[in-house]
């Protein structure tokens, strides 16, 4: 009570004036993050009776590890909105909902700057004035977009063409050969003017045009050229009937419909280009401190802060917060109107009611195996004898050939479902040999050394069987951990062994309790896998570059950096080798020769 007495002064020396404002717990770590029009009086709304809202569950139980608070003020409300959406992306408090960063949304770019310009795949947006679009929701979405343009407009593929030599896509049919000047800049800008309606969805009028051209071809007696022309119309034509038609008016909308229940939130993203349903996503968070409203402002914060691609009108399900604000926000990225409606009636309605009703579905099929996974737990804890469902579960193993390039890994369960941000790796330090023993003791005692960091387990599992367990609870008493729940999972029989039972458990077959097991643990081992081979793909080019001359300590380790495998050592050009690490041509070259060498 004395932490919360000393929040509330804190709280009325707040100025009134518009701003952001950060909680953090005792360990500094940013727990909210939010906006005010008046600091004062919204962060004290959090000290009132509102606060215990049914609607906002988790207002509680935050400001209970509520230790400071800081502000900082802005010029106005916008810059508040924006500024919180900065520091929400870099902090990714807990209480807050966190959209998966913008890299996970794929874009297509266009650089006209370049003479003879190409469409590539990219993950963040510059402000070099190239043209972007996207972002691309789901993924796949993209990459048919992709496949479309690499189909029917024969841009170049290649990152850079000097140097290069007509390729298989040139014979191919895919690209025009700019490499060996066998087209003049202003001919390809024609293909890219076809790109650019292509990828901003005007498909008729890109249609129109090659249709125009088709006959100008076929009138000069070019049939093999109009014969191109023809067979770019059908693909277009082929592509975009698949693309349900939402409106014959062709607008550009994105609908958002939010459904929540039982602590758990379900989005449906429907967006809509030139009245084509082009793509949906859905989009899955906890409720926390947001309202309904504010959780969808949020959302919409988060997804537009990174994109360029912001149609004229949002409609949703729920009214937001602050919603001429963050229309103002977005009129201002989009440098015009955008509108945000909640429609009552009519068409736009129906599409607000198809997104919900599809959220409301996601939410119903989450909610089922949300009961599913809570039953598992269940049945775990009694199969286990542990005193409550093990509602944190981390599993270990070790990956290792004869001793070389051991690593360990940690995966985390929590509440039945993979937590992989609290995914860890270790590489073995003090075990020399195949020791899977003491390997696995060195991992658990590291783990178990950073109980301020990370909570302990409810159920630690063991990847192998009694010798894994014996040695991790050698390690938990050795540091007085003698309460620490574990088990290990042997592979070949699925058995469970117990630390207080001379005989392995047997666990239905079907049960759900097994296949849980069996799911955390066979995670492990992949995690542990995977680490382990990019390990040994970099313990291969190192010995490799070892015996190259000229290659010191210092290029081998930008080699390592860039390239990371093998495989991609191998397919990676002379000049790109060159640039990696900043070498002569020859030497380039020379490495060059020598993967080939060997990959041979």
């Amino acid at each position: 009570m004395q932490a919360i007495d000393r929040l509330q002064e804190k709280v009325r020396g707040l100025p009134d004036a518009p701003g952001v404002y950060l909680f953090r717990d005792r360990r500094g770590h940013v727990l909210y993050i939010g906006k005010a029009l008046s600091l004062r009086k919204r962060v004290g709304s959090y000290f009132t009776e509102a606060a215990d809202a049914p609607d906002r569950p988790m207002i509680r139980p935050m400001l209970e590890q509520v230790a400071d608070l800081e502000f900082i003020i802005t010029a106005n409300e916008l810059e508040a909105l924006i500024l919180e959406s900065n520091l929400i992306k870099s902090h990714k408090p807990r209480y807050n909902i966190i959209l998966k960063d913008d890299k996970h949304y794929p874009f297509l770019k266009l650089d006209l700057k370049d003479p003879f310009p190409w469409v590539r795949v990219v993950r963040r947006i510059k402000d070099d004035g190239a043209l972007y679009y996207g972002p691309y929701v789901p993924t796949t979405a993209m990459w048919d977009v992709l496949a479309l343009v690499n189909k029917t407009i024969p841009l170049r593929k290649c990152r850079s063409i000097k140097g290069r030599r007509l390729c298989l896509e040139y014979h191919l049919g895919r690209c025009v050969g700019p490499c060996e000047g066998l087209i003049g800049e202003s001919a390809y800008g024609e293909l890219v003017d076809q790109a650019r309606l292509l990828l901003e969805g005007k498909d008729q009028e890109l249609t129109k045009r090659l249709e125009a051209q088709m006959h100008q071809a076929a009138e000069a007696l070019q049939f093999e050229q109009a014969a191109k022309y023809r067979d770019q119309i059908a693909s277009l034509r082929q592509v975009f009937e698949r693309q349900r038609i939402i409106s014959p008016r062709g607008e550009n909308q994105d609908v958002f419909g939010l459904a929540a229940e039982g602590g758990e939130a379900q989005v449906q993203l429907f967006l809509i280009r030139r009245g084509r349903l082009i793509g949906r996503e859905t989009f899955t968070f906890e409720l926390k401190a947001e309202t309904m409203g504010g959780l969808l402002s949020s959302l919409i914060e988060q997804f537009y802060l990174g994109a360029r691609d912001i149609p004229q009108e949002i409609l949703l399900s729920h009214p937001l917060e602050d919603a001429s604000l963050i229309a103002a926000w977005l009129a201002s990225r989009a440098n015009r109107r955008v509108e945000l409606l909640v429609p009552r009636r009519g068409r736009k309605a129906r599409l607000v009611q198809l997104a919900l009703t599809n959220a409301q579905e996601a939410l119903a099929l989450s909610l089922r195996s949300s009961r599913s996974r809570e039953q598992a737990l269940k049945d775990l804890q009694e199969a286990l004898d542990l005193s409550a469902p093990p509602r944190r579960i981390e599993a270990y193993d070790i990956s290792n050939i004869s001793g070389t390039l051991a690593v360990g890994s940690q995966v985390v369960w929590e509440d039945g479902k993979a937590k992989k941000s609290a995914y860890k790796r270790y590489k073995i330090k003090t075990v020399q040999g195949p020791d899977d023993f003491a390997m696995l003791a060195e991992v658990v005692r590291r783990r178990l050394h950073k109980t301020e960091e990370m909570p302990l387990p409810d159920l630690m599992l063991l990847d192998g069987g009694r010798g894994q367990l014996n040695a991790a609870l050698g390690v938990a008493r050795e540091l007085g951990l003698h309460a620490l729940p574990m088990v290990g999972l042997a592979k070949e029989e699925e058995l469970v062994f117990h630390p207080s039972r001379s005989t392995p458990i047997a666990l239905p077959e079907r049960s759900r309790a097994r296949q849980l097991l069996q799911q955390i643990r066979d995670e492990s081992h992949r995690f542990a896998i995977t680490y382990h081979r990019a390990l040994r793909g970099k313990s291969a080019i190192r010995s490799l570059l070892d015996d190259v001359p000229g290659i010191g300590a210092k290029r081998r380790r930008a080699l390592l950096t860039q390239f990371g495998s093998l495989r991609r050592l191998r397919e990676a050009s002379i000049d790109e080798l060159r640039r990696a690490a900043g070498i002569s041509e020859s030497l380039a070259t020379t490495i060059h020769d020598v993967v080939g060498a060997v990959s041979a």
